[in-house]
């Protein structure tokens, strides 16, 4: 279908009334003026800007055995209220994709079921030989976590593997080494990111840390960023809530909530271009689980995370420039996307915000199965409005509509 988008569009020399045409799933013209084609949508209005559209690195969808916390389709739902075109999902599954099989398996229930589209990362496998050439086909990277993998005969492997392919290698970099009595202190991050890119290093894959928590962490990956290419992200939580926080069972997150000079440090790092990447880390589980004194870590993200970035630029703490880059442009260089711009041959993902919008965060009202979150009752401003992917509005006036998501790798294809 073509779509007619009329609005304030963000561009790299600022807010600009103008309008975009997409045309084939593809931006087909970019002006100030357009005759309008196919179905219009029109956004001129006090507080609603058009931003090119959003992508999130890192989100665990769950489905397969574990899809009574969540599944492809109520994930991606909630990406689509959350404002989020592109979700990518992370491979630590029942049953865990790290074999081809499962892989393949993994891509069909997306094309079945997201409402946005869909990226995949591949885990760790237990055989080297399940390391072919196909999985570049179908993925964006090669996920590791560290706390479980760092001994792994097959971490090698999978790190040359990745370096061969030009896969990303994703990593949650924590040196489970320097746990002591479950406790997760700041400098397991920032050796878990030395161990890392050291490796990258003498390996020559690509580098990225992901849910970057501590200045411990921020101050080792800028100090390797003298010495290599290597890139991070962090999660509104690290954000905006600090270790007191976690005393609540359903603010239970790994690497832990830190300390408010971790946030503060964190926040300079978007702004200064040190942490190109903000994700939500959308972990859903069950509120019985989370509710367990050992529960697991984690809780959903996709709904919220917009909204409390846009309160930050509303606070003056972040700048609308910086999270168009850090949830668009950047991952979308990232993971070699034709996306994050609002340009003519780019794909025709839009997001639509309204940054007047005020209210209080319901978890009744989530997509999400997971219907609770550590941020639940405080009052944000700014929400998305419109979620279009490929030229199809899957969000509007509230509502979810029926879109049908494809694997981001079949971009290059459709070209």
């Amino acid at each position: 279908m073509d779509l007619t988008v009329r609005g304030k569009l963000f561009t790299p020399q600022g807010l600009r009334e103008g309008c975009v045409r997409i045309a084939g799933g593809w931006i087909e013209e970019v002006g100030s003026e357009l005759p309008p084609e196919g179905e219009v949508l029109d956004f001129r209005g006090k507080g609603k800007v058009v931003l090119p559209g959003l992508i999130d690195m890192h989100v665990h969808l769950r489905d397969f055995r574990l899809s009574y916390k969540e599944d492809f389709r109520t994930g991606t739902r909630a990406a689509a209220k959350g404002g989020y075109t592109v979700v990518a999902d992370m491979p630590n599954t029942l049953p865990r994709v790290n074999t081809l099989s499962v892989l393949r398996r993994r891509e069909a229930l997306g094309r079945r079921r997201a409402v946005v589209d869909f990226g995949l990362y591949f885990g760790v496998p237990e055989r080297g030989e399940e390391l072919r050439k196909e999985i570049g086909k179908r993925c964006l990277g090669i996920k590791v976590y560290l706390p479980e993998e760092m001994g792994k005969e097959t971490l090698g492997e999978a790190l040359c593997f990745a370096a061969r392919e030009r896969l990303l290698v994703v990593v949650h970099a924590e040196d489970p080494s320097l746990f002591r009595n479950g406790r997760r202190p700041p400098q397991a991050e920032a050796a878990g990111i030395r161990r890392m890119a050291e490796w990258s290093l003498r390996g020559g894959f690509r580098l990225h840390i992901t849910h970057l928590s501590s200045s411990a962490g921020l101050e080792e990956l800028v100090r390797w960023k003298r010495k290599l290419v290597l890139s991070a992200d962090t999660c509104p939580h690290y954000l905006l809530l600090t270790s007191r926080h976690e005393r609540k069972p359903l603010a239970r997150v790994f690497p832990p909530l830190r300390g408010p000079g971790d946030r503060t440090a964190l926040l300079r790092g978007i702004r200064e271009g040190e942490i190109e990447a903000v994700t939500s880390d959308h972990a859903p589980h069950s509120l019985e689980e989370k509710r367990e004194p050992d529960g697991p870590g984690g809780f959903p993200g996709l709904e919220t995370e917009l909204p409390l970035l846009l309160t930050l630029v509303r606070k003056g703490r972040l700048g609308l420039a910086d999270v168009v880059r850090a949830c668009s442009l950047n991952p979308a260089l990232l993971l070699g996307l034709p996306a994050g711009r609002i340009e003519r041959g780019c794909i025709g993902n839009l997001t639509v915000v309204d940054l007047e919008k005020s209210f209080r965060i319901d978890p009744s009202e989530f997509e999400s199965k997971a219907k609770y979150s550590p941020f639940e009752g405080m009052r944000v401003t700014g929400a998305a409005s419109c979620t279009i992917v490929r030229g199809r509005p899957v969000f509007l006036e509230g509502r979810v509509e029926g879109g049908r998501g494809v694997n981001v790798k079949s971009y290059g294809e459709a070209r």
